[in-house]
Parts: C-alpha cells; sequence; structure tokens
C-alpha cells in the first residue's frame, strides 16, 4: 500500500460511525447543570431538553450539580464516558471565565470536550436600588460613583460569573470604582439589593424583572447589543458608553472522544429544538435569545472568549483562588 492509499484509508477509518453508535441514541441522555435547579441555566437545559427528547425519542434528563462557579458538574462531565449520553450544560463561567479564576482547575475547557452548540444569548440588567441610589439614568449613575469612588457596593451572583464580570467591564470603560460584593447565587444578591444591604447589580433579566415590574428596583441599561424586547424603554449600556457590550451564553458540549456521529445527531437535534415557537417562547419569556451554531463555531466562541475574559480578569484585578 502506498502513501496516499494509506492516507485515503486513514480518511476513511476517521470518518466512519463507531459500531457502538449504531442506533444511538438508544437510552436516557442526562445534562449535567452546573447550577442549582430552579435558575435560567437549569430552566433552559428543561426547556430545551424536553424537546430534544421528542425529536431523539429518548429522556434527556437534567442532573444538578452546582458549586464552584459550574466547575463542579464541568469537571464531573468532563469524566464521563465519552458515549454521547452525559452532556454538559457549558456557560460563560464554565467555558469563559474559569480557566482564569482557579489555579486548579478539574478539567480543561477546550482539550476536554467538544462543543455541539450554544443554545441561548441573554443580556444583563443594570439594576439599582432607587431608595439608595440618587439616580436614574446610567449617565447619573455614572457620575455620582466618579463623585463617591468606593462607595457604590455592586453585588454578583459569585466571582467570576457574568453578574461580576459584566460589571467589572462596565467599571473599566466607565473610568469608576464600585466595591463588588459576590453571593453565592442571583436569590441572596437580588434580596440583598432589594433590601438595600447593596446598591447595583447587574443581574439577568429573568431575575431581576418581577423586582423591576414592581418597582423595587430601577433598570437603568441592558448590556446587549439591542434593547430587550422585555424592557423597551430601557437603554443598552452602549447608549451611554459606546463600544460596550457584554452578553453571557449557554450551550451544549460533551466529553471529548465522543463520537462524531453522535455529535451531529445532537446538534441536529438543538437545531430543531429551538427553532419550534413554543421553545422559542418559552426561552424569550427568561429573557433568553436562541442561538443555534455549528459545533465548530461555538468551539471559536469558547476560545475567543476565554482569551477576552482572561484579558478582562487580569485587568480587573481579580486574583485566581
Amino acid at each position: 500500500m502506498n502513501i496516499r492509499q494509506a492516507l485515503l484509508c486513514a480518511a476513511a477509518l476517521a470518518v466512519a460511525p463507531l459500531p457502538a453508535q449504531a442506533g444511538y441514541p438508544a437510552k436516557p441522555i442526562h445534562i449535567i447543570v452546573g447550577a442549582a435547579a430552579g435558575g435560567p441555566t437549569d430552566q433552559t437545559a428543561r426547556i430545551v431538553g424536553e424537546r430534544m427528547a421528542s425529536e431523539l425519542g429518548v429522556p434527556v434528563v437534567a442532573q444538578n450539580i452546582a458549586g464552584g462557579g459550574g466547575s463542579l458538574g464541568a469537571a464531573a462531565a468532563a469524566r464521563a464516558q465519552p458515549d454521547g449520553y452525559t452532556l454538559l450544560m457549558g456557560t460563560i463561567s464554565t467555558h469563559g471565565a474559569n480557566p482564569s479564576l482557579y489555579k486548579q482547575l478539574n478539567y480543561d475547557a477546550i482539550k476536554d470536550f467538544t462543543p455541539i452548540s450554544t443554545l441561548v444569548t441573554y443580556p444583563l440588567v443594570v439594576v439599582i436600588n432607587p431608595r439608595q441610589v440618587p439616580a436614574r439614568t446610567l449617565d447619573e449613575l455614572i457620575r455620582y460613583a466618579k463623585a463617591h469612588p468606593g462607595k457604590l457596593n455592586r453585588g454578583s451572583a459569585g466571582v467570576g460569573t457574568s453578574m461580576h464580570l459584566s460589571g467589572e467591564l462596565f467599571d473599566s470603560m466607565a473610568g469608576i470604582k464600585t466595591t463588588h460584593v459576590a453571593y453565592k447565587g442571583s436569590a441572596p444578591s437580588m434580596k440583598d439589593l432589594v433590601g438595600g444591604q447593596i446598591d447595583l447589580s447587574f443581574e439577568s433579566l429573568a431575575v431581576a424583572l418581577p423586582h423591576i415590574q414592581s418597582g423595587r428596583l430601577l433598570a437603568l441599561a441592558v448590556t446587549g447589543e439591542a434593547r430587550s424586547p422585555l424592557l423597551p424603554d430601557v437603554p443598552t449600556v452602549a447608549d451611554t458608553l459606546p463600544g460596550y457590550r457584554f452578553s453571557a451564553w449557554l450551550g451544549l458540549v460533551a466529553p471529548a472522544g465522543t463520537p462524531a456521529t453522535a455529535i451531529a445527531t445532537l446538534n441536529g437535534a438543538v437545531r430543531k429544538a429551538l427553532a419550534d415557537p413554543a421553545v422559542i417562547a418559552a426561552l424569550q419569556s427568561q429573557a433568553a435569545q436562541p442561538a443555534w451554531s455549528t459545533s465548530e463555531a461555538f468551539g471559536e466562541l469558547i476560545a475567543s472568549d476565554i482569551a477576552r475574559l482572561r484579558d478582562l480578569i487580569k485587568t480587573a484585578g481579580i486574583a485566581p483562588q
């Protein structure tokens, strides 16, 4: 056999489906969610997973392994059998910030996983306690913060979360200094913001919206490229700080080595799920925008966000844990 024949043979073997994947899927698929049940990440997994189940013909079950900014769940998924039956809900934390936030991360965000598809993107909203902060616009907030460096306490759902990092980017671009207060989740952060123990927060719209609608919190801006349909009268941060943009994302990844046939099957199921009007409506009610992608495009997003957030974390002076 000459070299050309050997290369052709190797290429044919590389694309041939593995025997174990015949009839895939043939049993329930588990999506590990590195966050507590009931939150936006968990709800997205369940909404999309239910529709994927009807497409794949097997149950798609969310399994919550919370802790460490999603790193506990990610580590568990990285060690799972690469057979297409254990997936991970990847986030901007697990596959963006965590590689720069932890000295000893128990997984490699790129080497240990194969991307399947993004699921959703979602902006955050800048909210203040209007009884604590004498500002009614983002520009007024910036001017107040400049006049009172370090006085404003900015809560987040935890170190390295999108809520934390979006606020750090804002401080950097606005030339202000607010004091970051990390909580163990959005619920306690929102409780203290409503109660007046902290002054402002960058929070997911789904979590903050009830408090905004009740008048207990005031929305000053959203962090995405465009206004949110849920808050059409609230401007973007970029309207005040040109160039600012911070949208979080969620997506499915599988352990490295998962057969390409399984990845393709799962990607197709995600694509059909995200085109379902009922799924779109359910996600949009959570302030999330459906966002299917190819496996390759999702991999590029992960790599670019790891680099982008590494620079932001360094600039913000956040020490790895």
